[in-house]
């Protein structure tokens, strides 16, 4: 390959075939310069799933060899799909609880994203966390709805309410998938240059951005599976996968007829190339059928596989799409695009096998064309435009954490895919208080949580910092902060203390506080949402023998009591700053 990366060598493991090519990307263009494509001796692949690693790593090797002889240069990396059917998207939900006084901040959007990550990857298996984590390559999530108190906004941020959620949909490929294609690689003396999706793939190459406005639906109709991706307003927003194609009509060929899958599988080529087909049958018998006679023994099959697509379709694009493009070996059955047309209720020009043909910024190879050429050239263009998915492996606290994305995940994302949840990552904020005091509400906040500390190859570093392959990165958990507390006493201000000078002596007198109707101890916590009452106390001069006290042989003779140096009595009321005397004036006998 040449050092500037123009290059590319793609391969598209299928069930039945394999498809090796060397593409270069020359400006807009793209061009051919090998390809070779080589079917499994027996059926090593199931359903776009791998069954014999060595089987198929056998295959690849002839291929790699063959394109290395043709280029004499040598092949050290490839550029792979998964099949569509190996694609889970999960959605998820999460909730946090606001103060309905605080503004939402970004750290509370990215937390509530994390949990419902969290809740994602959980969903997959009723397994523990690291469990999940090591079965399946999370590649991505996005937001699909906000909500503030289950009303549905276009951003959370700044806004203010009791409650803040998110749905999102994050994307898994299981690992065995990705090991397998990894392990064929490694059989071969082969790195991943890249990684997509099949259907992934053919869109890029096929739906091109000029046509995603309109509706339409690309059925890649292989072996094992029936991969569809659908573009609408502008972009491919739905993929989705029958787990049945071209297979199933021959395993009904060989059901039919008494044939090995290996003849069935020639039959069921020759149906779309000639009028007759010649066949010897497991006893031995030859016979010689018109393509009418066989293509109408298989209908009740071929009526099944476009009714699931169709089924599929609808269910995925909520009604029939503008047009259907058939790609992939499966799409030359004969009959097979009208019976998808009549199951979706579409003229049967509205339905057409698209082949090389029309990709006319692709040159090179005339000879590999045809609908199944398709995928392998959308592998290679993926790959060389840069939209595929890259692999990383990083290590979290001495964990080894393999990574795939598109674009290169930051430090947040690699601690989301370890399964690190938002709590571990932010820290949980202490939860505000408010309570209302003499009718005005007071709003207490609470503590900002400790946030992780993370370091990236022995350095500290933000959250959005991008990683590479082979970071090295040590964690530690974020402490959360305390929730507001508050307490009566720090609520009392000096105008709601009645002050008395009482005999010379100087006294404060506390308010009345209540909470709620109840009375309470000035050192008493306020709890949530409570209703606080302090007022100054109504004060007569009785009140005062609760305050100071005289010793019982000191009282005799008259008992004289004055306000401000006026004579008073028990029910006259006392005032902030009143000068109380009291003494016992004796009576001359």
């Amino acid at each position: 390959m040449d050092k500037g990366g123009h290059e590319v060598f793609a391969l598209d493991i299928g069930t039945r075939t394999i498809a090796g090519l060397i593409v270069r990307k020359e400006g807009k263009n793209y061009k051919i310069l090998a390809s070779r494509i080589l079917e499994h001796e027996s059926r090593v692949m199931y359903d776009g799933q791998i069954h014999d690693i060595e089987a198929v790593a056998k295959s690849v090797g002839i291929i790699k060899k063959e394109l290395e002889k043709k280029l004499d240069r040598r092949l050290e990396k490839a550029a792979v799909a998964a099949a569509g059917r190996a694609l889970y998207t999960v959605e998820a939900e999460a909730e946090r609880k606001t103060s309905p006084f605080v503004e939402v901040i970004e750290e509370d959007i990215r937390s509530l994203e994390a949990d419902a990550l969290s809740k994602a990857i959980k969903s997959l298996k009723g397994k523990s966390k690291s469990a999940e984590i090591d079965n399946y390559f999370c590649v991505g999530f996005s937001p699909i709805k906000w909500f503030l108190q289950d009303e549905s906004l276009d951003n959370l941020l700044g806004q203010k309410g009791s409650s803040i959620s998110a749905k999102i949909v994050a994307t898994f490929l299981p690992r065995t998938v990705v090991e397998g294609l990894l392990t064929v690689l490694n059989r071969c003396d082969l790195g991943l240059e890249s990684l997509t999706l099949e259907p992934i793939a053919a869109g890029d190459v096929v739906v091109l951005p000029g046509m995603r406005k309109l509706n339409i639906a690309l059925v890649d109709i292989g072996a094992g599976t029936s991969d569809i991706a659908i573009s609408r307003d502008g972009s491919i927003f739905a993929y989705g996968m029958v787990p049945m194609a071209g297979d199933e009509i021959t395993e009904k060929i060989c059901e039919e007829f008494l044939l090995n899958f290996e003849e069935g599988e020639r039959v069921k080529r020759e149906l779309s190339l000639c009028e007759t087909v010649k066949f010897e049958d497991i006893l031995g018998s030859r016979k010689e059928l018109s393509v009418d006679k066989i293509t109408k023994s298989i209908e009740p099959v071929m009526n099944e596989l476009s009714v699931n697509i169709a089924r599929k379709i609808l269910e995925l694009n909520g009604k029939p799409p503008a047009a259907v493009l058939l790609i992939g070996g499966g799409s030359l059955m004969p009959g097979l695009s009208e019976y998808i047309a009549a199951h979706l209720e579409l003229s049967k020009e509205r339905v057409g096998v698209k082949g090389r043909e029309g990709l006319n910024n692709v040159q090179g190879c005339e000879d590999f064309t045809g609908p199944f050429s398709v995928t392998p050239i959308g592998i290679a263009v993926n790959s060389l435009k840069g939209t595929h998915l890259s692999s990383y492996k990083v290590y979290i606290n001495e964990k080894s954490i393999n990574i795939l994305a598109q674009d290169k995940p930051t430090v947040l994302d690699t601690l989301l895919y370890a399964g690190k949840s938002s709590a571990e990552i932010f820290g949980r904020p202490g939860l505000a208080k408010t309570f209302k005091l003499n009718g005005r509400l007071v709003i207490i906040k609470g503590k900002m949580a400790k946030p992780a500390v993370v370091t990236m190859d022995g350095k500290n570093v933000d959250l959005n910092k991008p990683v590479h392959d082979g970071a090295v990165i040590n964690f530690s958990p974020a402490e959360d902060g305390k929730a507001g507390t508050a307490k009566i006493k720090e609520y009392i201000s000096e105008k709601d203390k009645v002050f008395l000078k009482i005999n010379g002596r100087d006294f404060c007198i506390d308010p009345i506080v209540e909470i709620s109707g109840r009375l309470v101890s000035p050192e008493e916590e306020i709890p949530d949402d409570a209703l606080v009452n302090i007022k100054p106390r109504d004060m007569i001069l009785s009140d005062i023998f609760n305050i100071i006290s005289f010793k019982p042989e000191a009282m005799a003779g008259k008992l004289t009591m004055k306000i401000n140096g006026l004579d008073a009595g028990f029910a006259d009321p006392l005032k902030n700053n009143d000068e109380i005397d009291i003494y016992w004036e004796n009576i001359p006998k």
